[in-house]
């Protein structure tokens, strides 16, 4: 009696604790299914349902402005596609999809809630996550949107997408899309490209063994793959030859003769390669994806697969006949050096419309392109930019910041040394100038000037102007914060081509930064709007400023780094040089009043150029835009000075207005013309040149020097000091106050002063033996000699 109760009370229990677990169970479905319906997007976007032709086309400009197709540059297939209409595939090519992936496929609504329903049983009975059971519907909005995400949320959405989706396209609709953006191996989608590479036939001349073939691979692409796992393949190719049979799509007969013959490859390697776009495709492409992204919210494989599979339109600013010239020369390896061993180098270029942005042809790399998205040394190689970057990195920020004028003085010479002795930073070539104006060390690319600027304006500033206002983004704060980088150019990971040039749009563009633009319009296959690039710049300089800094890289291409090029001789050119350390990387930066074009040199795995004379990557700026010059002469020859830009007379190791003591330096009239923004005019007169007496003796005047054999010259109001004695241009003409005395000591090899404030330290040292601001050696060793006799 007492277990029969027990027994009672117990299925009782049991009768009751499933009825609560049945009733929470319906409440937490209810629960979630109205959570979902409020807040999981269940449209698939329209774009990229494209029936028809999923091929996307690209659009530049010809040589008479309008637009034009460029037919070497359709993007098809994620990476290799065709697409086939339905009525041109087989009831056994779809039947052999059908059959083994969702066999009631024509009779639910896009879910097949039997294998669904029990995938969901199973998750929430013990958490597991692993659903299956996806229809083509379900599969086909996987492909489209790109989320592949493990996860319930994901799944409840694919859910809603599929039955929203079966609302809106009958199942031909949706079966031809599957079928064409299907993931079938080796980078081939759909069933066409896939029939063409594995077999060299078109989809209706498949065999039912070879279509089985293909549709074994979607299950796992890289596992089924039927030239890397045949054995794998041949295993699921008679899974879905049975399933066909016993759905009734193939009689026994037509069954027993695919199970038993072999799976023929015909590879064709052409279809499997795909084509191969340019280089300006290519990173048009990567644009389009991020802007997808970022615009619109997609993942990168659902944005991928828009512009891959559809259909759209997109009009880039490329100029077909300029596009056309740079190709030509970067096709022909013989337009490079060849370096020792026979090694050759890389390169990338990329040419813009400063004024907008636009780039106009890019070349990612030297020779042939044989692969699509590979890496661009134009667009996506990261490399340590040398002395390029100063003009962006120092120059112009303390330009705008009013801390620097075109004549501001700073003293080119060591900022510190090294334990051993050695001093830092070192020019290029070898030389220390002393006195130095920014123009002057914007001309020769002076490494201490640009240091001390930096210190001036600020690390912080310099690295801020160039992420904010030029939008450096492969910086790095925690890195690139320091002199190094800043100043000498010598980044932790480096800079692309594409930052670079498009920094030098501030400069090139009167002050306002436009960057780089591939494309302006994107219209998806209805010819909407689906993207708009307008491009708009942003002023990060006045206009001044700008047009001052132009005319310091218009001469160092006169008369500086950059004197080696001929295209100055056609047309206003700045530009600027950049040498990396080791010599690993050659840059050349360059614009003329209408184009503005970057160049890097380098081999592909850093290593030195040490063989190679010159800069390549000038040599390569100045061939392809005197070609595009000879092709399209400019209509703007030189660069316009605005109204607020002075030019007058200063003195170049002041920086100051010129003082009759200029004049009289001993190297000569140390005056010259230069720009200045009004308002930062100097106004002071020089204070830097000394007048002092110079005897006929051949050095500066003592007091028994005769009056009538000395002249007056001026001499540099600086006195330095150094750990050990290097060479600065101006130290034999310094003046360190005082005078020389006739009982001074003497050397012909140390300034007057040496006797006054050491001679065992070092002032510096000229190029020449014998310093010109010794003391007059004729009077001095007159008294010398005559004291040496007194002793002796």
């Amino acid at each position: 009696m007492w277990l029969k109760k027990t027994g009672s009370a117990i299925f009782r229990f049991y009768l009751s604790a499933r009825l609560l677990f049945t009733i929470f169970l319906c409440i937490g479905v209810a629960g979630f299914g109205i959570w979902a319906g409020f807040f999981l997007d269940k449209e698939v976007d329209e774009a990229l349902l494209v029936a028809g032709d999923r091929t996307t086309r690209l659009y530049g400009r010809d040589g008479n402005g309008e637009i034009v197709e460029l037919a070497n540059d359709r993007v098809s297939g994620y990476e290799n596609a065709i697409f086939c209409p339905l009525e041109e595939i087989p009831a056994h090519v779809s039947g052999a999809f059908i059959a083994i992936e969702d066999k009631r496929f024509f009779e639910h609504g896009g879910v097949d809630w039997l294998r669904t329903g029990a995938a969901i049983f199973a998750y929430l009975r013990d958490g597991r996550a692993e659903f299956g059971g996806s229809t083509i519907t379900q599969q086909l909005v996987k492909n489209l949107t790109g989320d592949h995400e493990k996860s319930v949320r994901r799944k409840v959405a694919e859910v809603l997408r599929a039955t929203e989706l079966e609302k809106k396209r009958t199942k031909e609709e949706i079966l031809e899309l599957y079928l064409n953006v299907v993931n079938l191996a080796q980078s081939c989608y759909g069933v066409k490209t896939a029939s063409n590479a594995y077999f060299s036939k078109e989809p209706s001349e498949l065999t039912v063994s070879e279509a089985a073939t293909i549709a074994a691979i979607t299950n796992n692409p890289s596992r089924y793959d039927p030239i890397r796992h045949p054995a794998q393949n041949k295993a699921r190719r008679d899974i879905i030859l049975s399933q066909m049979y016993a759905q009734g799509m193939i009689g026994e007969a037509a069954y027993l003769q695919a199970k038993e013959s072999e799976i023929a490859l015909n590879v064709n390697k052409e279809a499997l390669s795909g084509r191969v776009n340019s280089w300006y495709a290519d990173m048009v492409v990567n644009d389009v994806i991020a802007a997808l992204m970022q615009e619109r919210g997609m993942t990168r494989e659902a944005a991928s697969r828009m512009v891959y599979c559809g259909g759209l339109k997109i009009y880039t600013p490329m100029s077909v006949p300029l596009q056309e010239i740079v190709n030509e020369y970067y096709r022909d390896p013989a337009n490079f050096p060849t370096h020792e061993g026979g090694k050759k180098a890389q390169s990338g270029l990329m040419l813009l419309d400063p004024h907008t942005g636009d780039v106009l042809a890019v070349a990612g790399a030297v020779g042939e392109k044989t692969s699509n998205r590979v890496q661009s040394f134009a667009t996506d190689t990261k490399r340590p930019s040398g002395s390029v970057i100063k003009p962006l990195s120092v120059y112009a920020p303390a330009l705008s910041a009013g801390l620097i004028h075109y004549g501001s003085v700073f003293d080119d010479v060591p900022l510190s040394f090294k334990e051993n002795g050695a001093p830092w930073p070192r020019n290029a070539p070898n030389i220390y100038r002393g006195l130095t104006t920014v123009n002057t060390a914007v001309v020769h690319s002076v490494n201490t000037v640009s240091i001390r600027v930096l210190e001036k304006l600020g690390a912080q500033n310099s690295f801020r102007f160039l992420r904010d206002s030029l939008h450096f983004h492969s910086l790095d704060e925690k890195n690139d914060l320091g002199a190094a980088s800043l100043a000498l150019g010598q980044q932790h990971e480096g800079v692309t081509l594409r930052e670079i040039v498009g920094g030098y749009t501030a400069l090139a563009n009167d002050g306002a930064y436009t960057g780089t633009r591939s494309f302006y319009l994107v219209l998806d296959a209805g010819d909407r709007v689906l993207l708009e690039n307008k491009g708009n710049a942003s002023r990060v300089m006045e206009r001044a400023d700008a047009a001052i800094l132009t005319q310091m890289l218009r001469g160092a291409v006169l008369d500086g780094t950059g004197k080696a090029l001929q295209l100055k001789s056609l047309v206003d050119v700045a530009g600027k040089t950049g040498t990396t350390g080791k010599n690993c990387d050659k840059w050349f930066v360059g614009y003329t009043p209408e184009l503005l074009c970057g160049v890097w040199y380098g081999y592909e795995y850093p290593a030195p150029l040490n063989d190679v004379r010159g800069n390549p990557a000038l040599t390569t700026f100045d061939a392809v835009m005197q070609r595009i010059l000879s092709q399209s002469p400019p209509q703007k020859r030189q660069f316009d000075t605005p109204a607020d830009v002075v030019i007058l007379r200063y003195c170049k190791d002041s920086g100051k207005l010129p003082s009759p003591a200029c004049l009289l330096d001993p190297r000569g009239n140390r005056v010259e013309y230069g720009y200045f923004k009004k308002g930062t005019e100097p106004r002071e007169a020089c204070d830097c040149h000394v007048c002092v007496s110079y005897c006929a003796g051949g050095g500066v005047a003592t007091e028994s020097c005769p009056h009538e054999s000395c002249r007056t010259v001026a001499l540099l109001r600086v006195l330095r000091e150094f750990p050990r004695q290097i060479c600065v241009e101006d130290a034999p003409y310094t003046f360190a106050g005082g005078l020389p005395k006739a009982t001074q000591d003497f050397s012909y090899r140390a300034p007057y002063y040496a006797a006054i404030y050491g001679a065992n330290k070092h002032y510096g040292i000229g190029m020449d033996i014998y310093p010109y601001n010794h003391a007059c050696p004729v009077h001095v060793a007159e008294d010398f000699w005559h004291r040496r006799k007194s002793f002796a």
